[in-house]
């Protein structure tokens, strides 16, 4: 026991112990620098990602909001192109009834046109079987 004694007691002991431990102190801060630039540069990198993706985002939800505006307006111009079919579905069932004989008074019962509207249909179409 005499000899662990000595040993422990020995003067160089506390300094070299001191020494290992700033060392190993030394070396562990020199690796959380390493670290800590390491984080940083991937903070950095996933700072660069997020900024790129929010951009593609922003053009994605334009581009969405241009195509919903261009939905709008051909859904209208389907409605108009329909109503214009619908109208138009009558002069053509008139014309129809004149190349058939039909006269005014068919046209305004069957297609449910004005008796001037009837009276012009007539006028027009007549002419053309006649022609």
């Amino acid at each position: 026991m005499t000899a662990l004694y000595e040993v422990l007691n020995h003067p160089l002991l506390l300094p070299a112990a001191s020494g290992l431990m700033l060392l190993f102190a030394g070396w562990f801060f020199l690796l959380a620098m390493r670290y800590r630039r390491l984080q940083a540069r991937q903070i950095a990198h996933l700072h660069r990602d997020f900024r790129a993706l929010t951009a593609a985002a922003r053009g994605v939800g334009q581009r969405v909001l241009e195509i919903e505006r261009r939905q709008r307006n051909l859904a209208e111009r389907q409605d108009q192109l329909d109503l214009y079919d619908a109208a138009n579905q009558s002069y053509d069932q008139a014309i129809s009834l004149v190349h058939r004989g039909m006269g005014v008074t068919e046209l305004v019962k069957n297609c449910g046109l004005s008796e001037g509207e009837a009276e012009l249909i007539y006028l027009l179409h007549r002419l053309d079987r006649t022609a």
